[in-house]
C-alpha cells in the first residue's frame, strides 16, 4: 500500500502554501473559485483520501452509494463526492457517505439510514430511489437528487451530463476520421446510462447514413467484467472502431484486443467515456468524453438546495467535451 496523500503533498506539487490547499478542501471562502477547483482537481488526481469523519458538521446531507467506487481518484465516484463536499462546506453543511446493500436497493428499505436523522437532503449515487421509499417519506419533504439516473417523481431531481451529446461527439469524430463500420459496447443493458448512450449511438449512426447490426452491439458490465468475448466477437465483424460507454470498459476492451492480436488503433480504434485519470495513462491513451465530475457534484448539491427552497427541478444536464488522445486512427 502506498503512502497516503496529504495536504502538504498537494501543496508541494502545486507550489502553493499548505494553508491555501487546506482552505480549498475545507471550503473557506477567501480563495477564488478557480484556485479551489484546480486544487480539488489535483487532489483527486493524486488520490487524496476523502475522510467521511471530516465531512460531518451540525447540518449534514446523506450520500447513499451502491455499486459505485469512490475511495481513490481513479474511481468514478471520487470526484462527484468531492464536488458535493466542496459545495456543501461552502454552505457550512457536512456530508455523510452511507453504503447500501443490494437487498436495500431492491426493497427500498433504507429509511432507518436517512429518515429522522436531521439530514438536509439525500443524494443517490449508483441507483435510483425506490418508489416505495419515496411514497412512505413524502411527508418529510426531504429533497432528493439522483446522480446520472432517472425517476419520474416531482420530489426527485436528476443531475448528470448530457449523454446524447457526448455520444454524438464521439460518433461524429470517428466519422471525420474515416470510420464507417463502428461497434458499440455498453454496460448493463437495463442501465439508464447504457440505454441513453445506446439510443444516441443508433440515432447518430442513422443520421450519418451508417448501418448498425446486432452483431456489433454488445453489453457487458461497467466493472469491465465479461468484456473479453464480446470485444473479440465485435472485432471479428470487421469494425474499424468500437465506442465504449465508459473508460473502464474501453480499457478492458483494449487489453482484450491486444491479447487477440489486434493493434490499437492501427487495426481497431477504441473510445471511452468519463475521462477518468487512468484514461490518460492507458496504452494507448484513450480518446474519451470528459465529464467534469466535480461540477456534477457541485450541481447536485445546488440542485438539492433549490429543491429545499421549493423550486421543483426535473433534471440538470451539464455539457461534455471530447478529449482526443492516441486510441483513434485516422483512416481517411
Amino acid at each position: 500500500m502506498g503512502k497516503r496523500v496529504t495536504i502538504q503533498d498537494i501543496a508541494d506539487k502545486m507550489k502553493l502554501s499548505k494553508s491555501t490547499v487546506s482552505k480549498a478542501i475545507s471550503g473557506a471562502t477567501d480563495i477564488s473559485e478557480e484556485t479551489r477547483e484546480s486544487i480539488m482537481k489535483c487532489a483527486a488526481e493524486m488520490g487524496y483520501y476523502i475522510s467521511p469523519e471530516r465531512m460531518l458538521r451540525k447540518k449534514n446531507v446523506a450520500v447513499l452509494v451502491y455499486a459505485i467506487h469512490y475511495g481513490t481518484s481513479s474511481q468514478f465516484g471520487y470526484e462527484i463526492i468531492a464536488g458535493i463536499q466542496a459545495a456543501a462546506v461552502e454552505n457550512n453543511i457536512g456530508m455523510n457517505i452511507i453504503s447500501v446493500t443490494e437487498d436495500q436497493v431492491n426493497t427500498g428499505n433504507y429509511d432507518h439510514l436517512v429518515i429522522n436523522n436531521g439530514y438536509e437532503g439525500i443524494f443517490f449515487l449508483g441507483f435510483r430511489p425506490h418508489v416505495d421509499f419515496i411514497e412512505r417519506n413524502k411527508g418529510h419533504n426531504l429533497p432528493m437528487v439522483v446522480l446520472d439516473n432517472y425517476i419520474e417523481n416531482p420530489l426527485v431531481a436528476r443531475v448528470g451530463c448530457d449523454n446524447a451529446d457526448g455520444i454524438s461527439q464521439i460518433v461524429k469524430y470517428l466519422y471525420r476520421k474515416g470510420h464507417r463500420k463502428i461497434g458499440f459496447i455498453g454496460g448493463e443493458a437495463d442501465s439508464i446510462v447504457t440505454v441513453e448512450r445506446k439510443n444516441a449511438f443508433f440515432c447518430n449512426m442513422a443520421e450519418l447514413g451508417l448501418t448498425v447490426s446486432d452483431s456489433t452491439v454488445k453489453f457487458g458490465h461497467f466493472s469491465g467484467r465479461g468484456i473479453k468475448k464480446i470485444t473479440v466477437d465485435i472485432a471479428k465483424e470487421g469494425v474499424t472502431a468500437i465506442v465504449c460507454i465508459s473508460d473502464v470498459i474501453a480499457s478492458a476492451a483494449v487489453k482484450e484486443l491486444v491479447k487477440a492480436g489486434y493493434r490499437v488503433p492501427q487495426d481497431i480504434s477504441v473510445t471511452g467515456y468519463d475521462n477518468l485519470p487512468a484514461a490518460e495513462y492507458c496504452s494507448p491513451s484513450l480518446t474519451t468524453i470528459n465529464q467534469n465530475r466535480i461540477h456534477i457534484g457541485k450541481a447536485a448539491f445546488h440542485t438539492m438546495m433549490q429543491l429545499k427552497n421549493g423550486i421543483q427541478i426535473s433534471s440538470v444536464q451539464l455539457h461534455t467535451s471530447l478529449v482526443e488522445r492516441e486510441s483513434v486512427a485516422d483512416i481517411n
